[in-house]
């Protein structure tokens, strides 16, 4: 009885390691298969990180417009000079490329304002980067627009 045991484990010895040989020749034939697939997936992970930190980029492009918007809006309602608040908004503005910045103040002429009529401050910013790709693909350009208004208390 003793024999018949130790012949029953060597048979399911021998097969483990049929099994261990054959599991070593697949995974020796598959030595380059994650090298491959690292290769395909990287180009779409670099896309994705640069898409959400461009996302990044553009919020903070409105974060500073709408500030801008506001100090603009302070500067004309509390001295009612345009002169002054295109210098204040430019300056808040400085880290954004000027060229691409639109200022508007309604109403424009300060001898139109009294004390208590709104005044708006709008600026638009025409977005760089990869923000361009969609300027081609949708025929125009893409803003970032900002908007305050407030009540005039001086002249």
């Amino acid at each position: 009885m003793e024999k018949m045991g130790n012949s029953f484990v060597l048979k399911i010895m021998s097969g483990i390691n049929k099994d261990k040989k054959t599991l070593r020749i697949l995974t020796g034939r598959s030595k380059g298969q994650a090298s491959l697939e690292f290769t395909l997936i990287i180009p779409f992970m670099v896309l994705i990180i640069l898409t959400v930190s461009h996302f990044g980029l553009l919020v903070y492009q409105k974060n500073i417009l709408e500030q801008a918007s506001r100090e603009g809006a302070r500067v004309v309602t509390t001295t009612n000079s345009s002169q002054e608040a295109y210098r204040c908004i430019r300056e808040v503005c400085s880290s954004l490329d000027q060229d691409m910045l639109n200022i508007q103040i309604t109403p424009g002429n300060s001898s139109s304002r009294r004390v208590g009529d709104m005044v708006e401050v709008a600026l638009s910013y025409k977005c760089t980067g990869i923000a361009r790709l969609l300027e081609i693909f949708m025929g125009r350009d893409i803003l970032i627009k900002a908007k305050s208004n407030m009540r005039m208390e001086c002249y």
